[in-house]
């Protein structure tokens, strides 16, 4: 092993992993150790990039052990006390134990020079083997113990079965418990989720009072583990013992004991005449075996002879939350989702928010009275009601350098709403997790999920997102009223000649009609109105969507899930054999669905579906850069629908707007050829306590392309989308601008945002 004055913050340098100014904010008299933690705090590099510079420092050579055949014979040469002390493990043996060969690797290098691990020494004295040292990542180290728990359960020190089930060993201060003598009480074991006992192999087992309960875990060393139970001590004031008993007994413990108390404990349940309690009258369980039958005849299932007189109290409120986890760990999936409402402290997941919080919440002082309480389902739940209040679309969960910031989107803008304390950000986030049924504690990759509630006399669909970000995750609820009836065509703001070609062409029994726009324009609302137009019994309609945002009567709507393979285009080939008249797609995101779409217009069906483009003229060339011929899409599509959406005037407080000369200039050119009256008069809202800053609602600005040889013949010649434009306009086509200028004129909003939604570059 190579000496040298070097630390690994110069071989991180050198090899360019950190920057000169990164380098200067560490003190130079700082060791390695103290170097690697405050390289990790403040995750400046990679725990890889930290282990491969201890390798260079120590000339020693770097491994992962990721897919490494590594072997349980080497595993069992180190007990798994010093294994976890250490942070080292065996992972290959080359002949015998006595004059063999052993590799070892180190997880934990920083003061390897100095103090090596004593089992090194004695590994090469008492068992006489020649050490290979490896230098690996604290990860690498902790997945091999997870993949091999059965092969190192031998070296976890046996458990004394003494005739009291709690003993203290003394010189090793660690207390142990044999699970096996202990019957749990359903109210005991459960005060830890379900998930969080089998993922980490620890349980509750008894609770003696108020303020004290006592926890067997499997590996007392393992810093998840202490994470956990250092944050139950923190948050809920409460004392635990620590006790180690063998995975094998926990698992076990966990089986018999992790049931509803009318199932585990029926003895213990009151004598006749006394009323159940709501909580005793559920059939649900949250273990494995389901019902008394299924346990064998056991001391464990006998009821406690000092409880036989009394009632069940009901179960004590959960106190434990995940903490967030501070380093990348593999996340398997894990049983008892269900379970993890636990975590929140509620007994089940609250959706009827007004009732939940005690009040109507409809404005920001009340959201900010519930968070100063700390109370964070409340917090979250008031903020969704009072977004629900406001008409906003989406919400938005933000940390930021110093705080978490709220946002609601309203009219299709984003506005501050309040913002939190950071320190709270992991709990909000978990808590929508927990209602949206997704990973906890997985917070490396993006997650979608869903939950309903209901507040305001609405019931809502809330649509999530979380996104991993670099000041933590941040989290974006998409709100759905589901009480909110579909629009008709003049509530869209399609009117005119528009309205009359859209009409002339969802009559048609055959061909693809298709809505274009951006994200948020609308689109998937325009193709429910038609469906509301041609929806009847004597035709079949399915659609295809992601998500299904409005269910209709008397449609076969599908939500694709393309993580399983039911993508848009798996999706349309199998609704091709349902004998549809009508099929909706609710995007086409790919050339296959694109063909597939095209075909089953020219085989008789009528096909809506959404596009990702600027304007209507663009999707005929987007389409063909897919790879679809251009005779095709000529010879299936019926008319292209662009829109966007603009805000709509406040009536309350509507007044006559004086624009430029100039602007009204540039405004005649694009109304020239219309007949309407002048000189044309514009408005705008002063702002008042029922809207915002002069804007109440959102209306649509549209252009209906109609399908036409000239149209066709400028496809067929891969004409650029300028092209196709102007040859629609010379067929009469009302551009998005024009729509919007009309609109604008009659007062139903404003030129600004006319051009703020029409105008590019």
């Amino acid at each position: 092993m190579a000496e040298s004055n070097k630390t690994i913050l110069d071989i991180l340098l050198e090899r360019n992993r950190i920057t000169s100014s990164e380098a200067a904010t560490f003190d130079k008299s700082m060791n390695n150790i103290q170097v690697e933690e405050k390289l990790r705090q403040e995750n400046l590099v990679s725990s890889e990039d930290v282990a491969k510079a201890y390798a260079l420092l120590y000339d020693l050579p770097f491994i992962r052990l990721e897919n490494y055949n590594v072997s349980p014979n080497a595993l069992r040469l180190i007990t798994h006390d010093i294994m976890a002390k250490y942070n080292i493990i065996a992972f290959e043996q080359e002949g015998e134990v006595t004059g063999g060969k052993v590799k070892l690797a180190l997880g934990s290098p920083g003061d390897l020079k100095k103090n090596p691990p004593e089992i090194i020494e004695e590994m090469k004295n008492k068992k006489g083997v020649s050490i290979d040292l490896y230098i690996t990542t604290p990860e690498d180290i902790k997945n091999v113990l997870n993949r091999f728990a059965s092969e190192v359960r031998g070296s976890v020190p046996e458990v004394n079965k003494l005739d009291h089930p709690v003993q203290n060993k003394g010189a090793t201060n660690l207390r142990t418990v044999d699970l096996q003598l202990v019957r749990i009480p359903y109210e005991v074991i459960s005060k830890f989720p379900i998930d969080i006992s089998r993922k980490y192999k620890m349980v509750v087992f008894e609770n003696p009072s108020a303020s004290l309960i006592r926890v067997a875990v499997s590996d007392p060393y393992e810093p998840k583990v202490q994470e956990i139970l250092d944050f139950v001590r923190e948050k809920n004031e409460i004392a635990i013992e620590e006790f180690v008993a063998t995975p094998g007994d926990i698992m076990d413990a966990i089986k018999k004991f992790y049931h509803k108390p009318e199932e585990a404990i029926a003895p213990l349940l009151p004598k006749p005449g006394l009323p159940k309690k709501k909580e005793e009258k559920e059939e649900e369980t949250a273990g494995p075996t389901s019902s008394p039958a299924n346990l064998k005849p056991s001391v464990y299932n006998q009821p406690q002879p000092e409880a036989t007189h009394r009632p069940v109290a009901a179960p004590r409120p959960q106190f434990y939350r995940r903490p967030e986890p501070k380093e990348e760990e593999e996340v398997p999936e894990v049983a008892g989702q269900e379970d993890q409402s636990k975590i929140t402290g509620q007994t089940a997941p609250e959706t009827d928010l007004d009732k939940f919080l005690g009040m109507e919440v409809k404005d920001v002082p009340v959201l900010q009275q519930i968070a100063q309480t700390g109370n964070i389902p409340q917090i979250l739940a008031a903020a969704v009601a009072l977004a629900v209040f406001r008409k906003a679309s989406d919400i938005h969960i933000e940390p930021e350098e110093t705080n978490l910031r709220i946002r609601f989107r309203v009219d299709g803008v984003l506005k501050d709403i309040i913002k939190l304390p950071l320190e709270i950000q992991p709990a909000i986030i978990s808590r929508i997790k927990i209602l949206s049924k997704l990973k906890i504690d997985e917070q490396r990759i993006p997650q979608d999920g869903r939950f309903d509630v209901t507040t305001h006399g609405h019931e809502i669909d809330l649509r999530v997102s979380t996104l991993p970000t670099v000041r933590g995750e941040k989290a974006a609820l998409r709100i759905l009223d589901k009480t909110q009836s579909i629009y008709g065509f003049e509530q869209l703001g399609i009117a005119g000649r528009n309205l009359k070609i859209l009409q002339e062409n969802i009559k048609k029994p055959f061909g693809v009609i298709l809505a274009c726009g951006p994200t948020g324009s609308g689109k998937s609302t325009t193709l429910y109105s038609i469906l509301q137009e041609v929806s009847s019994p004597e035709v079949n309609v399915i659609t295809l969507e992601d998500p299904v945002e409005y269910e209709m009567p008397g449609i076969n709507q599908c939500q694709v899930k393309p993580k399983i393979g039911f993508s848009f285009a798996e999706g349309l080939r199998s609704v091709l054999r349902q004998d549809p008249n009508i099929i909706m797609v609710g995007e086409i995101r790919d050339a296959e669905t694109a063909g597939m779409a095209t075909h089953a217009a020219l085989t008789g069906h009528l096909v809506l579906t959404t596009l990702h483009t600027n304007d209507a003229s663009g999707a005929l060339p987007r389409l063909i850069n897919m790879g679809i011929e251009p005779f095709l899409i000529t010879s299936s599509i019926n008319v292209i629908i662009g829109q966007r959406l603009v805000r709509k005037i406040c009536p309350k407080c509507k007044r006559q707007a004086k624009l430029p000369e100039a602007l009204i200039n540039q405004i005649s050119k694009e109304l020239g050829k219309f007949n309407l009256p002048k000189p044309y008069k514009f408005y705008e809202g002063a702002g008042c306590s029922e809207c915002n800053q002069g804007y109440s609602g959102r209306i649509g600005v549209f252009e209906v392309l109609a399908m036409s040889d000239k149209i066709e013949e400028a496809a067929i010649k891969r004409r650029p989308a300028s092209e196709i434009l102007q040859a629609a306009i010379d067929e009469g086509m009302v551009t998005m601008k024009q729509d919007g200028l009309i609109k604008a004129t009659k007062g139903v909003t404003t030129v600004s945002e006319v051009f703020r939604v029409t105008t590019s570059g």
